[in-house]
């Protein structure tokens, strides 16, 4: 039986975790599979994804747990685990989207992009007119705002 990543959140799909074990058969790293921890994070909004050598975690963003986003979860798990591969194969000198990444990611079919246009994300997205995501503001401290004005 092959493995299974040491952490899965409950809101990702088993059939994830199989395209997972699948990639890392492809790409002749099956021994990754019982390191790598999956986890969603509530705070990334300026990425979609992020992978972690030295842990072996790969973080999604959570709006990709939307619906209308799942081709782009999929593809972008396999993007961050292509990270820990080509890491794994290659060791940490090599460039995090050099030719080693890239030759992983063509060989699932996906192509290897760095960053995806914002006119191509899916509408859960809120692509503002900048086409940028849109920002919270983030609240001051009263006393922070009053350090600011004495320091005008």
């Amino acid at each position: 039986m092959t493995p299974l990543p040491r952490h899965w959140p409950t809101e990702l799909a088993p059939s994830l975790r199989d395209d997972l074990r699948g990639w890392c058969t492809l790409w002749n790293v099956s021994g990754i599979v019982p390191e790598v921890s999956v986890a969603i994070s509530w705070r990334m909004t300026s990425t979609l994804g992020r992978a972690y050598y030295n842990t072996m975690t790969i973080r999604l963003s959570a709006t990709l747990l939307d619906p209308t986003a799942a081709e782009l979860l999929r593809e972008t798990l396999c993007h961050e685990l292509a990270h820990l591969a080509a890491y794994r194969l290659h060791g940490r000198a090599i460039r995090p989207h050099g030719r080693e990444w890239r030759a992983l990611l063509a060989a699932t079919g996906y192509p290897p992009n760095a960053t995806i246009r914002a006119d191509a994300l899916p509408s859960c997205f809120q692509i503002g007119v900048a086409g940028k995501r849109s920002r919270r503001t983030r609240k001051t401290n009263v006393w922070t705002r009053l350090a600011r004005l004495l320091a005008r």
